[in-house]
């Protein structure tokens, strides 16, 4: 929770104002059921999720599957399309999700620049939805409303989404043409995802 909240501050991203102090899970059976993460592409069948996790997130249609994730939260569209900027930061690698390349000109160890301007260091490899991956901007969305961006950045169904659906496409558009909006719904998005159903030590938690 706070080395989620940090990254993105110390990225260039909004303060999340997150309230700190939830009790761990002692056990397995105190977490939730494994098939409740969003599918970015859809299986064998054509349809996105499945039948386990929480409740069923089987559609054949990519938002309608985004939907049964997130509604089941209380998060509704403008959070849905504002979490999917997170994709801003950070790589898809094919070894693990089966997803994007081994490396492309963007993650093959070539310069990248920290929000702070120094040169990072990273460990090369993976693709990346954005051209400065460790920067957190509104970068994802003025990427996939691009049609002359680089086609080694990803776009996913799960990302094309987000300009498709009727639903989502305001707020996607929102956030490609103001980043504070962008800001400000995103933090409001990450820190009610990241006190969902815990409980708190003391129970009003803890704000730093």
């Amino acid at each position: 929770q706070m080395g989620s909240a940090r990254a993105i501050e110390l990225a260039g991203g909004p303060d999340l104002g997150v309230k700190y102090g939830r009790v761990d899970a002692t056990s397995a059976d105190m977490c939730s059921p494994e098939g409740n993460l969003p599918d970015a592409e859809a299986g064998g069948e054509g349809k996105f999720g499945g039948p386990g996790g929480t409740m069923t997130t089987e559609d054949t249609s990519v938002g309608g599957h985004l939907r049964k994730v997130f509604y089941r939260m209380g998060l509704g569209d403008e959070e849905i399309v504002a979490l999917s900027g997170a994709h801003a930061l950070g790589r898809a690698y094919k070894d693990r999700s089966g997803l994007g390349a081994e490396k492309t000109k963007f993650t093959d160890g070539s310069t990248q620049k920290r929000a702070d301007g120094k040169e990072a260091s990273y460990t090369p490899g993976g693709s990346s939805w954005t051209k400065e991956f460790l920067i957190f901007d509104n970068s994802y969305f003025t990427t996939l409303d691009d049609d002359n961006a680089d086609p080694e950045l990803l776009k996913l169904t799960s990302d094309k989404v987000v300009f498709l659906d009727k639903d989502f496409k305001p707020f996607a558009e929102k956030f490609r043409d103001s980043q504070e909006e962008f800001f400000k719904s995103y933090a409001a998005a990450h820190k009610k995802l990241s006190e969902l159903g815990s409980k708190f030590e003391p129970a009003e938690g803890i704000t730093l």
